[in-house]
């Protein structure tokens, strides 16, 4: 009983129904029925118990997690954060879950948000996790996002100079542009005249009749689309109430002669209006359609939606429709503002597509800014190898060593000694599998008299690498310290490097750092994989973390950032979500424990029905 409550936003009060009870005592006169703190109890063991088990689920995720976080309003005036996690599994599935659900008092304040995001870092342990932040901006101020930017970047080691810590809700962006397109003055009368005479129509039974029957004096190719009630806190069926009524104009206009009671006059330049208001709404509406799909794209698909909602608004802001071009003009602008804030994330996300990497970006910035391509995609090609450095500690030596550090004292302790004068000796250990390498450190300080000092000595171990010309051969060596000399060298068998020096000595090779391959230049330079349809991004990098485990790291946080922070039936919604008043009365911890208990029972029940 609990499981149901939870699962379907049944009250808990519901136990101490006089209804319910009798339907129980009919179908089983001999059941017991529960208390309603027995209820209650449950739900919050199964809720934690729920929890535990996510905890788990979260700790074996190969990469970090991306929240977003939605605001909902009430009557009581406080606002409620729903707090969400969006990851890779450990089987390289996308998933999201509801961590937490936060009671706001004051969502308007500069601050409102820190605490729900604190207590999610610390209840799910994702201190330093974080890879992207995105954030519903209908309740909350301009100032608390920034707050909160600056907040997380004190938290939580960021990249990009902050720029996948905070971005937009897609979704919320095109409601907004919609909204401004059906809130036009000049066609709010217009609107107004197809929504009546739609009604009129749908709620008239001779009227109907009548308007049947003069249909059919307008056959058509196809079946004319149904008349349709808007609900205007839903976009898109305001957007289908118009498409149904342009349909049926003439046999609107036939309507004034032939029914004396449709009294609605829309004349020939209004119906022309509204055609041009859906070719508008009708770009926008397929591209809310696919955030709306139960499946959630990855980044570097939902790059290629954007760049197609991009370039079917630059071509009707260029069409023949004057009406058009106004109303697409105005669009244009407010998303090529949400453009600019988030491109950048997207298309490094479309560099992690092994189809694609960076001549996807060359070939769409190049048709979308033309001349001015090469700055754009110089910015992409930046933040790539910025975000490599990152992943990889700025340390390049990182990819193709492994360095364990050891504290000078204890390490001179494990070496043998010259008998004679008590210096380091270097040791030579050698295995079929390591090759010899070196990094010299900067000397941390000297001691007053002169001799040199060292905070920290490097093993260094060397793993397997494709350098052209070069034998694979694989040794250990220390570092050792050399005499007391002005030039502050450091000696490694014969091999004399100046302090501030790196070199790397594989055999009887020495190769440069800069003539290094890393990781992200070996990706970038090996063929395309072959286009298909079935093929999968993250599965192929699931596959390849071996041979690429920076980058995939890289690609499980990027390919993952969600740009919505609502829910796919909440896409084209006009209006912030209410709690409703039952729920507003619960204790917190009760709130939250049925609703993140509920998301976690879907997921459940949406990946038994995915695998039947």
């Amino acid at each position: 009983m609990a499981k149901m409550i939870i699962m379907h936003d049944y009250p808990l009060h519901m136990v101490e129904h006089c209804g319910f009870a009798g339907f129980l005592k009919a179908l089983r006169p001999q059941y017991s029925m529960a208390s309603f703190d027995a209820i209650h109890g449950g739900c919050v063991s199964m809720f934690l118990s729920q929890k535990d088990k996510l905890l788990e689920f979260i700790g074996e995720i190969p990469g970090g997690v991306n929240l977003t976080v939605d605001v909902w309003s009430s009557r009581q005036s406080v606002g409620y954060a729903f707090v969400t996690g969006h990851f890779v599994d450990k089987d390289w599935n996308l998933s999201s879950r509801l961590l937490n659900v936060a009671v706001v008092a004051c969502p308007d304040s500069d601050f409102a948000l820190n605490q729900p995001v604190a207590s999610c870092l610390s209840d799910w342990k994702l201190e330093g996790k974080i890879s992207s932040l995105t954030v519903s901006q209908s309740l909350v101020s301009k100032t608390c996002v920034e707050s909160l930017r600056g907040f997380l970047s004190f938290r939580n080691q960021h990249v990009l100079n902050g720029q996948l810590l905070m971005g937009k809700c897609y979704a919320r962006v095109l409601s907004s542009m919609a909204q401004d397109a059906l809130g036009d003055e000049q066609l709010r009368a217009t609107i107004k005249k197809v929504r009546d005479s739609s009604k009129f129509v749908k709620t008239n039974d001779d009227c109907g009749d009548k308007f049947d029957e003069l249909k059919r004096l307008f056959p058509t190719d196809v079946p004319y689309k149904d008349l349709l009630f808007d609900n205007q806190t839903r976009w898109d069926t305001s957007y289908n109430m118009l498409v149904g009524a342009c349909e049926h104009k003439q046999v609107f206009s036939c309507l004034e002669t032939c029914y004396p009671d449709y009294k609605i006059s829309i004349s020939p330049e209004e119906w022309r209006k509204v055609e041009s208001l859906c070719s508008c709404l009708k770009i926008l509406f397929e591209a809310g359609s696919v955030l709306a799909r139960p499946n959630r794209l990855t980044a570097n698909e939902l790059y290629d939606e954007m760049t197609k909602l991009q370039l079917e608004l630059s071509h009707a802001a260029m069409g023949d429709d004057v009406d058009a071009r106004n109303t697409v003009n105005a669009l244009r602008e407010k998303f090529d503002l949400y453009w600019r804030g988030c491109f950048l994330v997207l298309a490094v996300a479309v560099v992690m597509d092994p189809r694609f990497k960076m001549k996807h970006i060359k070939d769409t910035f190049t048709n979308a800014y033309g001349e001015d391509a090469e700055d754009w995609i110089k910015s992409v090609s930046d933040a790539v190898h910025d975000l490599f450095l990152n992943y990889s500690g700025h340390n390049l030596l990182d990819e193709y060593v492994e360095i364990e550090v050891a504290e000078e004292p204890d390490f001179q302790q494990d070496m043998p000694q010259d008998a004679n004068t008590g210096d380091v000796q270097s040791v030579d250990e050698t295995s079929p599998q390591v090759e010899q390498t070196i990094e010299s450190r900067p000397i941390a300080e000297e001691e007053e008299h002169a001799s040199i000092t060292v905070e920290q000595t490097r093993v260094c171990k060397v793993e397997k690498q494709n350098v052209e010309g070069v034998c694979e051969v694989v040794s250990e060596e220390h570092q050792q310290l050399g005499d007391e000399s002005e030039d502050h060298t450091l000696f490694m068998g014969d091999e004399l490097l100046e302090e501030g020096s790196t070199l790397v000595t594989i055999g009887d090779f020495d190769i440069d750092m800069s003539d290094m391959k890393t990781e992200m230049d070996q990706y970038l330079d090996d063929t395309l994989v072959l286009m298909s349809d079935s093929f999968d991004v993250l599965g192929w990098w699931k596959l390849n973390s071996i041979n690429y485990p920076i980058l995939s790291k890289i690609a499980v946080d990027l390919l993952s950032v969600p740009f919505s922070t609502v829910s796919p039936d909440s896409v084209f919604d006009t209006e912030v979500k209410q709690m409703d008043s039952y729920k507003a009365s619960l204790p917190r911890v009760t709130l939250e424990a049925l609703l993140c208990t509920k998301d976690w029972l879907k997921n459940q029940t949406l990946k038994k029905s995915l695998r039947l």
